[in-house]
Parts: structure tokens; sequence; C-alpha cells
């Protein structure tokens, strides 16, 4: 068996955490759909389903998450506290072993910005109304149609051995 250089493997890491970046970002971008504001459906937020099975996603999904939080009208605070949300939630998804529950850190974790737009607006009820409709908004993203979407891909052994080999 050929042994790959590390030089190979870091070049395959760097790659393909580009085309994770790239993809999240396209699909901020193109998919007509509320990408920022209080109601969100990201169709990238599905991308996020990627770190339950290969922790080697974070640096791609984070770093995807933070260049497309730059097109926000308010890109300072997405790109700190929503860069930052989807950091602590992959860090916490590689610690279950059960999809659904992997897809509910993101929905929890959207408390970080939230949380931001309490400080800033020095409001309670504007925090509750960001929570909870960043919440629904990735509940419906990530927890049902992605989990759905995973799920159906599951069956696909070529493509879950691509995803899991990274």
């Amino acid at each position: 068996m050929i042994q790959r250089n590390n030089f190979t493997n870091d070049t395959n890491f760097l790659v393909r955490s580009a085309i994770i970046a790239a993809l999240y970002v396209v699909l901020t971008l193109v998919v007509p759909m509320p990408q920022y504001g209080p109601i969100q459906f990201r169709f990238s937020e599905i991308l996020v389903l990627l770190v339950f099975y290969n922790k080697k996603y974070i640096p791609g999904l984070v770093l995807g998450c933070a260049i497309a939080n730059m097109f926000s009208p308010m890109a300072w605070f997405d790109v700190i506290f929503g860069t930052l949300s989807s950091y602590v939630a992959f860090r916490l998804m590689t610690k279950t072993d059960n999809l659904f529950i992997a897809s509910l850190f993101p929905v929890l974790l959207v408390a970080i910005p939230a949380l931001g737009t309490y400080f800033i607006l020095d409001s309670t009820g504007a925090f509750i109304t960001m929570l909870f409709s960043f919440m629904a908004s990735e509940f419906v993203m990530v927890s049902v149609i992605g989990v759905i979407l995973f799920k159906i891909l599951e069956n696909n052994k070529a493509f879950m051995k691509n995803i899991i080999e990274f």
C-alpha cells in the first residue's frame, strides 16, 4: 500500500475545507430565501451536519459562515456572534452519536447572536424575538430538512465514505 505523505494530506484537507467554505458562501448568497435578519432560512446551514460525520469539516464551515456573514447588513455583528455561535455548536456536535441531537446544537446556540442583540439594543423584547425567530428558522433548516436529507444520504455508501473519510 502506498503511504501518502503529510503534504498530500495537508493539501487534501485545505482543498476540501476551501470547497466546503465556498459551497456554504455560494448557497447562502445564491439561494433565494431570507439569509440575514431575524428570520433566516439559510439552505447552506444544512451543511453544518457534515460536522456530525467528521470534525475536519469545522474549519471550512467556520470560514464559510464568516465570509457569508460579511455580506449581511449587520456584517460585523453577524461575523462575530454568528460565527462564534456556529463554532461552539460544531464543537458540541462532535460529542454526540445521534444526528438529530447533533442538529439541535446549532438551533440552541443561536442564543449567542440573540444575546448579542440584547446587549446592543438593551431590550429584552428584542432578545426574545430574535431568539425564537432564529431558533425556529434554524430548526426548520437543520433539524428537519437537514436531518431528513442526511438520513436519506446515509443510504448511499459511496457518498458516506467520501464524507466520513474527508
